[in-house]
């Protein structure tokens, strides 16, 4: 099923192997033209969304972050779409991408100031570090895809404290602060809005007043 976020994007939703990842097709109407988020090792799936592609030409691949769940899947979407694609990843999270075999030429990297665009429609990089150390969310108009920087009730897994601290940093600063009815397409599982974020934060933030102590998997 195709969801709008203009006259002109949409974005399709398939959940994927082996974590139900989500993997996301945008797409222009206009050009026909459209970018994926990223890639999962579940060639089966890989293979069923190239097969329905029909003439929806895919240019760039976007990867949240360079843990086996969201990446690993790279190489195989990369050699078997039928048009040449740059793949674009945080800068930090870029050695991964070192041990597939793909052109270093169609390896691009984001940082704070990188957009692309979809026709008309400017997709936005904003990095948002904790979860790794190059994680990246991508902001089109008023849809944030946040691969697992946030989920509904919580922020992606730290191993360490200081990692949550990076984690809490990017949320609050980067991502809370977006309109309040963004939509926010994590890496796995449901979506949510920023209002909701916000109120569910202020009230973990209100009950944990040590946070420089946490890590692990939180929920707000």
């Amino acid at each position: 099923m195709n969801t709008i976020i203009n006259n002109d994007i949409s974005y399709e939703k398939i959940i994927s192997k082996p974590l139900e990842n989500n993997i996301w097709i945008i797409f222009s109407k206009q050009t026909n033209k459209g970018i994926i988020i990223d890639a999962p090792p579940d060639f089966e799936k890989i293979n069923q969304i190239i097969s329905n592609l029909g003439t929806l030409k895919i240019e760039n691949i976007l990867i949240t972050h360079n843990h086996y769940d969201h990446i690993d899947g790279i190489e195989y979407m990369y050699a078997n779409l039928k048009n040449p694609v740059k793949i674009w990843i945080g800068k930090d999270d870029l050695d991964k991408l070192n041990e597939f075999s793909i052109n270093k030429n169609d390896i691009k990297t984001c940082t704070e100031n990188t957009n692309i665009k979809l026709n008309n429609t400017f997709v936005k990089f904003i990095p948002t570090p904790g979860h790794t150390n190059g994680s990246t969310c991508i902001l089109i108009e008023n849809h944030i895809f946040t691969g697992d920087t946030l989920f509904p009730g919580g922020p992606g897994r730290t191993s360490n404290s200081n990692d949550f601290e990076k984690i809490i940093n990017s949320i609050e600063n980067k991502l809370l602060v977006l309109s309040p009815n963004t939509l926010v397409h994590p890496g796995h599982g449901a979506d949510t809005k920023i209002k909701t974020s916000k109120k569910e934060y202020e009230i973990f933030k209100y009950k944990n007043l040590e946070i420089s102590k946490l890590s692990g998997n939180i929920s707000w």
